[in-house]
């Protein structure tokens, strides 16, 4: 995988998360770190409610439009893979 060229880089804290917005060539890159052990449990709290979000819609339950694009963001998330991996 080819290093992309940064033009433009901003960093910022809020609490115990570091934020940063790199402007490239080509598009934008957003990279959040913070505690690793909280961070594995909000993802678990997230699948969890993506998961229920999935459920909701196979019963035929009308959701809410930002859950719809939340849902719909997600399943091309998990279908195109780690590049490189």
């Amino acid at each position: 995988m080819s290093e992309a060229k940064v033009q433009k880089e901003a960093a910022e804290e809020f609490g115990s998360y570091e934020v940063k917005f790199e402007g490239l060539e080509d598009g934008y890159r957003v990279t959040v770190r913070g505690d690793k052990e909280k961070v594995k449990s909000q993802r678990r709290v997230g699948a969890s409610f993506i998961n229920f979000l999935r459920q909701v819609e196979k019963a035929g339950w009308p959701i809410p439009f930002p859950f719809r694009l939340l849902l719909k963001f997600w399943g091309n998330y998990n279908t195109k893979g780690v590049k490189g991996a």
